[in-house]
């Protein structure tokens, strides 16, 4: 049985990607006359227009291959050509900087509707600029990855060379669907070396296009797009540009000598000597006529599939074929279709609701020529192992985060970290990566990019993870289904086996003031303490100790500030911090030992208390509220007879960010409130103690620019952002003072 809550879960469905090409026509230059850089942009001329077209034509065939494995369709839904630099984006052989500067100009043209005719998903520029690494300049392409769906970051840019430029864009569009290389660390490990004659190879060396791509890279797409992040693509697009069905070099515009012009320059020809193995297999190119030298590029330049050959044949990569050959490579298309599905695979889990999966390929017949891939499910999965696990009093996701303990972790101390998961903080879309927290501590990690199937999305819901994505499931551990724990903790119940405690605290004294012990089984648990008219710090805080007297909250006069998960044998309870003006500790499932909530009062001014509390215990379970007065706990700090303690106010923190100190006054007085030396100093509070657990703000530098001179000395700039730690840009004079690095730097490229 399959269910959930996402529908393209394990589907294979025809994807769109819909694409803008921007041609910068300053920077291309063709065989055909080109415009003059008079105006910012315009309609593209018949042969420019059909140049971007064939390469996305080339694209796409690639694109429509089998060992793909899912069906994506390319599609140019508009051709925009940068006539005036001034009017494109600012493109440098520094190709990242190209990159971010093409995918923050190319937004304006992007209508935000999806039913708009002229939206896409994402944006391509070509350009005839040089690319530049590191330590040469051979990159022909950049794009970050992962990035289609996203309007600010999917885009790529691309080095026109001629009609070799198609398969660096199917590469870098490869990149914006998630794919790395083949030579990457994941992929080498789960497939061994991948060689360099698939579409994602980081050193392009003549694609197979038996199998153009690699299973690693059928493997990434699929799961970018099973994880939901190509969901831009499923829509068709109300118009689309016609792409070009015929071989490139059956063209007019792509003669051998033009394909040279292309590459090399409009004063380039075909070499008229080519030796027999060069046929097809090798693009040779001279200036002119007289000149003898002849150039190629790339070490495998093929003739463009299509070009006439010796004896009335046809190159078809990289070969002189027979016309008759290349029958089979074209229609009639043939279309894939499912074959049986696989044996259900192992459990996920031993208990608590595991999950299995079936898959089945698109290969009965594969599709060839062009032909459709299968639609349709590729992928089921059911629930298996549905029992309840022992109480050990450890979570699953628990037992995840606690493997990390052998890892040896330590703080600047020395000392060895116990990892616990974090809930607290976590974006919805985040549930289904394995957060864990120092126990103790806010630092944290993300120590898996998907938690084990099965695992609870969170402490407050019954959906589980299923890679990585988060399904609807029951109290059951049953995917898909609609039982829920009725109020009382029980699975399909309806309320009847339970009952309903609350009650109130509206009185305290200093210390720790007990307000209610919640018996073990508990479940719903409700605790708000309301500051006094809204003062968020009242001197009124919530703690909650074992029965035991270890706290496990607010403990030892010691306010913890932040939300945090609070975890208790398996069961979390979710504390919303001190900083709210309604303070508030909660949890959905049973408790599984009893514990006491308490009030601290520690202000010198005491402010009466709001507390209100509720939570619902089985019928048999025995409880009854302390009688009348609050009642103090063995853990408060005791008055003496004559004299106690009296404390002032917490001071502002010495700092607003970083390690700072907070202190107040801590006096010994008499029952009249005058000064007395009778308090016992061994339980004398703290007068000081450490605060500001928010990072301070930090310098973020920008790449450098180019160079300003392309000899001799020139200056280089960058730029400088106040970053603050959520990441977002804030004033300068919020960072620490001297101020920024410097933004300005000497550079010398060469001696003029």
């Amino acid at each position: 049985h399959t269910g959930g809550s996402r529908r393209l879960r394990g589907l294979a469905v025809t994807r769109r990607a819909k694409l803008r090409v921007a041609p910068s026509r300053c920077e291309v230059h063709h065989a055909p006359p080109r415009m003059r850089c008079h105006q910012g942009f315009s309609h593209p001329s018949p042969s420019l227009q059909n140049h971007v077209l064939t390469l996305m034509s080339m694209a796409a065939r690639i694109y429509k291959h089998p060992s793909l494995k899912n069906a994506i369709n390319l599609v140019v839904v508009k051709v925009l050509v940068v006539d005036d630099e001034a009017a494109g984006p600012e493109v440098s052989d520094n190709g990242g900087l190209t990159l971010r500067n093409f995918c923050s100009w190319q937004q304006q043209f992007n209508p935000l509707s999806d039913r708009h005719p002229e939206h896409y998903d994402t944006a391509i520029l070509l350009t005839r600029q040089d690319f530049c690494g590191h330590q040469s300049c051979d990159t022909l392409g950049v794009a970050d990855i992962g990035t289609m769906c996203d309007r600010n970051k999917s885009c790529s840019v691309i080095e026109d060379e001629g009609l070799q430029a198609a398969y660096t864009l199917a590469h870098e569009l490869g990149h914006v669907l998630s794919m790395p290389h083949d030579d990457s660390k994941t992929c080498e490990r789960l497939f061994g070396p991948l060689g360099k004659h698939h579409m994602m190879a980081p050193l392009f060396v003549h694609l197979n296009k038996s199998q153009p791509w690699s299973p690693c890279s059928a493997m990434y797409l699929t799961e970018f797009l099973d994880g939901g992040h190509g969901d831009c693509l499923l829509d068709a697009p109300a118009k689309a540009l016609s792409l070009p069905a015929e071989l490139p070099g059956r063209g007019a515009l792509y003669s051998l000598d033009q394909q040279c012009q292309q590459i090399f320059g409009k004063d380039f020809q075909h070499c008229p000597n080519t030796t027999e193995e060069d046929i097809c297999a090798q693009l040779w190119c001279r200036m002119g006529t007289g000149e003898p030298l002849c150039h190629t590029k790339n070490g495998s330049l093929p003739w463009a599939d299509g070009t006439p050959c010796k004896g009335g044949g046809l190159c078809w990569d990289g070969a002189c074929l027979p016309q008759d050959a290349l029958q089979p490579q074209v229609p009639p298309a043939v279309d894939g279709d499912w074959g049986p599905w696989s044996p259900w695979g192992a459990c996920s889990r031993t208990c608590g609701g595991g999950v299995q999966f079936s898959h089945r390929h698109c290969d009965r017949p594969r599709p060839q020529h062009g032909g459709r891939y299968c639609e349709g499910q590729r992928t089921r999965y059911q629930s298996c192992h549905t029992d309840e696990c022992p109480q050990d009093g450890k979570s699953f996701r628990e037992q995840q985060c606690e493997k990390y303990n052998s890892y040896n972790f330590t703080d600047l101390d020395g000392n060895r970290l116990e990892w616990v998961p974090k809930y607290a903080g976590v974006s919805p879309r985040d549930r289904c990566k394995l957060f864990c927290r120092a126990r103790g501590r806010s630092e944290f990690k993300v120590f898996e990019a998907k938690v084990i199937d099965g695992t609870l999305c969170g402490p407050e819901t019954l959906s589980i993870c299923v890679h990585g994505q988060c399904i609807k499931a029951g109290c059951d551990h049953v995917v898909g289904s609609s039982k829920k724990l009725d109020k009382c903790g029980v699975c399909g119940g309806n309320g009847s086996t339970c009952r309903k405690i609350s009650g109130s605290l509206n009185r305290s004294k200093y210390g720790y003031n007990d307000i209610v012990t919640i018996p073990a089984g508990a479940t719903n648990i409700d605790i708000k303490q309301r500051s006094h008219r809204g003062v968020r710090h009242d001197g009124n805080y919530l703690a909650l100790r074992t029965l035991e007297g270890k706290y496990l909250l607010n403990g030892d006069f010691a306010i913890s500030a932040m939300e945090q998960d609070i975890l208790v044998k398996g069961t979390i309870l979710k504390y919303s911090g001190s900083m709210t003006t309604l303070e508030r500790l909660q949890s959905f499932r049973q408790l599984p030992e009893p514990l006491t909530v308490q009030l601290l009062t520690i202000a010198s001014e005491v402010f009466p208390p709001k507390v209100k509390y509720t939570f619902f215990i089985p019928k048999d379970v025995p409880f009854s509220k302390q009688k009348g007065k609050e009642k103090k706990s063995a853990n408060v700090i005791r008055p003496m007879l004559t004299s106690q303690w009296v404390l002032g106010d917490w001071s502002e923190c010495s700092k607003t960010c970083g390690s700072g100190w907070q202190r107040r006054t801590v006096d010994c007085r008499d029952v009249e409130g005058q000064p007395s030396s009778t308090c016992d100093r061994a339980l004398k509070p703290e007068d000081i103690k450490p605060c500001g657990d928010v990072p301070c703000p930090l310098w973020r530098l920008g790449p450098w620019s180019p160079c300003s001179q392309t000899c001799g000395e020139g200056v280089r700039t960058r730029n400088a952002s106040c970053i603050h730690y959520t990441g977002t840009i804030i004033a300068p004079e919020k960072c620490s003072s001297p101020g920024p690095p410097p933004a300005t730097a000497a550079c010398l490229l060469r001696q003029c």
